[in-house]
Protein backbone atom coordinates (compact mmCIF):
# COMPACT_ATOMS: atom_id res chain seq x y z
CA UNK A 1 0.00 0.00 0.00
CA UNK A 2 1.38 3.74 -0.61
CA UNK A 3 1.49 5.98 1.90
CA UNK A 4 -0.22 9.03 1.84
CA UNK A 5 1.41 12.18 0.75
CA UNK A 6 1.56 14.28 4.07
CA UNK A 7 2.37 18.35 4.21
CA UNK A 8 2.28 20.51 7.54
CA UNK A 9 2.87 24.21 7.53
CA UNK A 10 3.27 27.03 10.30
CA UNK A 11 2.21 30.57 9.98
CA UNK A 12 2.03 33.18 12.79
CA UNK A 13 2.55 30.98 15.99
CA UNK A 14 4.51 29.48 18.77
CA UNK A 15 5.07 26.09 16.41
CA UNK A 16 3.43 24.15 19.67
CA UNK A 17 1.04 22.25 17.17
CA UNK A 18 4.28 21.09 15.24
CA UNK A 19 5.94 19.50 18.55
CA UNK A 20 2.63 18.26 19.65
CA UNK A 21 2.18 16.55 16.03
CA UNK A 22 6.20 15.19 16.19
CA UNK A 23 7.28 14.87 19.66
CA UNK A 24 4.17 14.38 21.79
CA UNK A 25 1.77 11.75 20.94
CA UNK A 26 1.83 8.55 22.14
CA UNK A 27 -0.59 6.32 19.98
CA UNK A 28 -0.57 7.83 16.88
CA UNK A 29 2.83 7.18 15.53
CA UNK A 30 1.35 3.79 14.79
CA UNK A 31 -1.03 5.99 12.43
CA UNK A 32 1.71 8.36 11.16
CA UNK A 33 3.44 5.14 9.74
CA UNK A 34 1.18 5.07 6.70
CA UNK A 35 2.10 8.59 5.61
CA UNK A 36 4.80 9.95 3.66
CA UNK A 37 5.99 13.48 5.23
CA UNK A 38 6.61 15.46 2.01
CA UNK A 39 7.02 18.63 3.53
CA UNK A 40 7.38 19.62 7.58
CA UNK A 41 9.88 22.05 8.22
CA UNK A 42 10.28 20.94 11.84
CA UNK A 43 11.63 17.71 10.93
CA UNK A 44 13.18 18.38 7.74
CA UNK A 45 14.88 21.92 5.86
CA UNK A 46 14.28 19.69 2.90
CA UNK A 47 10.51 18.96 1.80
CA UNK A 48 8.48 19.31 -1.41
CA UNK A 49 6.25 22.25 -0.06
CA UNK A 50 3.97 22.58 -4.01
CA UNK A 51 2.97 19.24 -2.84
CA UNK A 52 1.00 17.64 -4.25
CA UNK A 53 -0.77 16.21 -0.73
CA UNK A 54 -3.54 14.03 0.37
CA UNK A 55 -3.49 15.46 3.42
CA UNK A 56 -2.12 19.38 4.44
CA UNK A 57 -2.15 20.12 8.57
CA UNK A 58 -1.74 23.92 8.74
CA UNK A 59 -1.21 25.56 11.97
CA UNK A 60 -1.14 29.70 13.20
CA UNK A 61 -3.02 32.62 12.25
CA UNK A 62 -3.14 34.50 8.93
CA UNK A 63 -1.57 37.77 9.76
CA UNK A 64 0.39 38.36 6.56
CA UNK A 65 -0.59 38.83 2.83
CA UNK A 66 1.76 36.25 1.42
CA UNK A 67 0.56 33.35 3.67
CA UNK A 68 -2.74 33.92 2.45
CA UNK A 69 -1.17 33.28 -1.19
CA UNK A 70 0.33 30.24 0.12
CA UNK A 71 -2.19 29.28 1.56
CA UNK A 72 -4.32 29.13 -1.58
CA UNK A 73 -1.65 26.97 -3.48
CA UNK A 74 -1.95 24.45 -0.23
CA UNK A 75 -5.10 24.20 -0.79
CA UNK A 76 -5.34 23.75 -4.45
CA UNK A 77 -2.66 20.77 -4.29
CA UNK A 78 -4.39 18.82 -1.25
CA UNK A 79 -7.08 16.84 -1.34
CA UNK A 80 -7.98 17.04 2.80
CA UNK A 81 -6.97 19.85 4.80
CA UNK A 82 -6.87 20.32 8.31
CA UNK A 83 -6.60 23.79 10.19
CA UNK A 84 -4.44 22.39 13.81
CA UNK A 85 -4.30 24.65 17.14
CA UNK A 86 -6.30 27.33 18.34
CA UNK A 87 -4.13 29.91 15.89
CA UNK A 88 -5.67 28.56 12.77
CA UNK A 89 -8.80 27.33 13.78
CA UNK A 90 -10.16 30.57 15.62
CA UNK A 91 -7.60 32.89 15.23
CA UNK A 92 -5.94 32.01 19.30
CA UNK A 93 -3.61 34.75 20.74
CA UNK A 94 -2.27 36.29 17.34
CA UNK A 95 -6.27 37.75 16.91
CA UNK A 96 -6.16 39.68 20.08
CA UNK A 97 -4.60 42.53 18.25
CA UNK A 98 -7.79 42.13 16.07
CA UNK A 99 -9.45 44.50 18.82
CA UNK A 100 -7.01 47.18 17.55
CA UNK A 101 -6.70 49.40 14.48
CA UNK A 102 -3.40 47.09 12.44
CA UNK A 103 -1.44 50.53 12.34
CA UNK A 104 -1.83 51.08 15.77
CA UNK A 105 -0.67 47.26 16.62
CA UNK A 106 2.30 48.21 14.47
CA UNK A 107 3.22 51.44 15.78
CA UNK A 108 3.05 49.52 19.62
CA UNK A 109 5.87 47.35 17.97
CA UNK A 110 7.79 48.88 15.54
CA UNK A 111 9.65 51.84 14.99
CA UNK A 112 10.00 51.49 10.94
CA UNK A 113 7.06 50.45 9.78
CA UNK A 114 8.64 50.67 6.23
CA UNK A 115 9.05 46.57 5.78
CA UNK A 116 6.05 45.76 7.83
CA UNK A 117 3.32 44.55 5.85
CA UNK A 118 1.20 43.07 8.31
CA UNK A 119 -2.77 42.23 7.45
CA UNK A 120 -5.90 41.99 9.98
CA UNK A 121 -5.58 38.50 11.71
CA UNK A 122 -7.83 35.86 10.60
CA UNK A 123 -8.22 31.53 11.24
CA UNK A 124 -6.98 29.41 8.02
CA UNK A 125 -10.75 28.86 7.05
CA UNK A 126 -11.56 33.18 6.44
CA UNK A 127 -9.62 32.45 3.09
CA UNK A 128 -9.76 28.69 2.44
CA UNK A 129 -12.42 25.62 2.85
CA UNK A 130 -11.49 23.98 5.88
CA UNK A 131 -12.20 19.96 5.58
CA UNK A 132 -12.00 19.49 10.13
CA UNK A 133 -10.91 21.44 13.16
CA UNK A 134 -7.93 20.05 14.96
CA UNK A 135 -8.87 22.40 17.80
CA UNK A 136 -6.57 23.15 21.05
CA UNK A 137 -3.84 25.10 22.59
CA UNK A 138 -2.10 22.76 22.27
CA UNK A 139 -4.63 20.11 20.22
CA UNK A 140 -5.30 16.61 21.64
CA UNK A 141 -4.35 13.31 20.45
CA UNK A 142 -7.96 12.31 20.33
CA UNK A 143 -8.65 14.96 17.44
CA UNK A 144 -5.44 14.34 15.41
CA UNK A 145 -6.16 10.33 15.45
CA UNK A 146 -9.34 11.75 14.32
CA UNK A 147 -8.53 13.40 11.53
CA UNK A 148 -5.86 11.14 10.44
CA UNK A 149 -7.81 7.97 10.43
CA UNK A 150 -10.26 9.68 8.57
CA UNK A 151 -8.32 10.56 5.58
CA UNK A 152 -6.60 6.71 5.78
CA UNK A 153 -9.98 5.69 5.30
CA UNK A 154 -11.96 7.82 3.61
CA UNK A 155 -14.49 8.69 5.79
CA UNK A 156 -16.18 12.59 7.34
CA UNK A 157 -14.37 13.22 10.36
CA UNK A 158 -16.38 13.22 13.56
CA UNK A 159 -15.15 15.95 16.21
CA UNK A 160 -16.62 16.72 19.42
CA UNK A 161 -19.34 19.64 18.73
CA UNK A 162 -20.70 20.32 22.57
CA UNK A 163 -19.85 22.51 25.01
CA UNK A 164 -16.93 21.38 28.27
CA UNK A 165 -19.76 21.76 30.61
CA UNK A 166 -20.34 18.32 29.75
CA UNK A 167 -17.20 16.99 29.90
CA UNK A 168 -17.11 18.30 33.21
CA UNK A 169 -20.73 16.92 33.87
CA UNK A 170 -18.90 13.12 32.79
CA UNK A 171 -16.46 13.45 35.14
CA UNK A 172 -18.11 13.83 38.02
CA UNK A 173 -16.62 17.53 38.25
CA UNK A 174 -18.35 20.05 40.88
CA UNK A 175 -18.94 23.03 39.00
CA UNK A 176 -16.00 26.01 39.18
CA UNK A 177 -18.75 28.96 38.07
CA UNK A 178 -21.41 27.94 40.07
CA UNK A 179 -19.76 26.56 43.29
CA UNK A 180 -16.72 28.57 43.56
CA UNK A 181 -17.89 31.44 41.30
CA UNK A 182 -14.76 31.39 39.14
CA UNK A 183 -15.23 32.99 35.71
CA UNK A 184 -15.25 29.86 33.72
CA UNK A 185 -15.73 29.95 29.92
CA UNK A 186 -17.22 26.41 29.78
CA UNK A 187 -20.87 27.02 29.26
CA UNK A 188 -19.41 27.74 25.66
CA UNK A 189 -16.32 26.45 25.01
CA UNK A 190 -16.28 23.75 22.61
CA UNK A 191 -15.55 20.07 23.81
CA UNK A 192 -12.48 17.91 23.41
CA UNK A 193 -10.11 18.83 26.18
CA UNK A 194 -11.80 16.51 28.64
CA UNK A 195 -12.40 19.70 30.97
CA UNK A 196 -8.76 20.29 31.67
CA UNK A 197 -8.83 23.12 33.37
CA UNK A 198 -11.72 22.61 35.65
CA UNK A 199 -10.99 19.09 36.59
CA UNK A 200 -7.58 21.14 38.00
CA UNK A 201 -10.08 23.69 39.90
CA UNK A 202 -9.95 26.24 37.78
CA UNK A 203 -11.48 28.12 35.06
CA UNK A 204 -11.94 27.28 31.45
CA UNK A 205 -10.12 29.54 29.09
CA UNK A 206 -11.53 28.75 26.07
CA UNK A 207 -8.35 27.70 24.65
CA UNK A 208 -10.89 25.34 22.20
CA UNK A 209 -13.10 28.02 21.00
CA UNK A 210 -16.52 28.83 21.29
CA UNK A 211 -19.34 26.09 20.23
CA UNK A 212 -21.85 26.12 17.70
CA UNK A 213 -24.82 28.82 19.19
CA UNK A 214 -22.65 29.51 21.88
CA UNK A 215 -24.73 32.12 24.14
CA UNK A 216 -21.87 34.13 24.76
CA UNK A 217 -23.45 37.49 25.62
CA UNK A 218 -25.56 35.34 28.23
CA UNK A 219 -22.35 34.11 30.46
CA UNK A 220 -20.73 38.24 29.90
CA UNK A 221 -24.17 38.79 31.42
CA UNK A 222 -23.34 36.34 33.90
CA UNK A 223 -19.60 37.24 34.67
CA UNK A 224 -20.92 41.10 35.22
CA UNK A 225 -23.26 39.62 38.42
CA UNK A 226 -20.58 37.96 39.58
CA UNK A 227 -18.83 41.10 40.04
CA UNK A 228 -16.23 40.67 36.87
CA UNK A 229 -14.80 44.30 35.63
CA UNK A 230 -15.89 45.15 32.12
CA UNK A 231 -12.17 45.06 31.09
CA UNK A 232 -11.78 41.42 32.74
CA UNK A 233 -15.04 39.95 30.81
CA UNK A 234 -13.48 41.53 27.28
CA UNK A 235 -10.25 39.96 28.05
CA UNK A 236 -12.11 36.72 28.88
CA UNK A 237 -13.72 36.79 24.94
CA UNK A 238 -10.34 38.20 23.34
CA UNK A 239 -7.99 36.07 24.67
CA UNK A 240 -8.26 33.37 21.72
CA UNK A 241 -11.36 33.89 20.13
CA UNK A 242 -11.30 37.68 19.07
CA UNK A 243 -11.67 36.41 15.60
CA UNK A 244 -14.65 34.63 16.24
CA UNK A 245 -18.63 35.69 15.64
CA UNK A 246 -19.97 34.48 18.69
CA UNK A 247 -16.98 35.73 21.19
CA UNK A 248 -17.59 38.95 19.54
CA UNK A 249 -21.09 39.24 20.12
CA UNK A 250 -20.64 38.78 24.05
CA UNK A 251 -17.64 41.76 23.34
CA UNK A 252 -20.23 44.13 21.62
CA UNK A 253 -22.80 43.63 24.39
CA UNK A 254 -20.20 44.66 27.22
CA UNK A 255 -19.03 48.19 25.67
CA UNK A 256 -22.97 48.91 24.79
CA UNK A 257 -24.08 47.64 28.02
Amino acid sequence: MNKLRLGFFKYSCCMGCSYFFAYVQKHVPEVLASFDFVFIKLLSRKGIPEGPFDIALVEGTITEAWQVDELKMIREHSKKLFAIGSCAVIGGIPAIKATSPELEVEKRVYKNLSSIHSIKPHAVDAYVKVDGYIRGCPPVERDLYEALTSVLTGRKPDFPQYSVCIECKLKGNICVLIADDMPCMGPVTNAGCGALCPSMNRACYSCFGPMKQANAPGLAKKFKAMGISRDDIIRKFTEFGADTIEFRKAVEMVYED
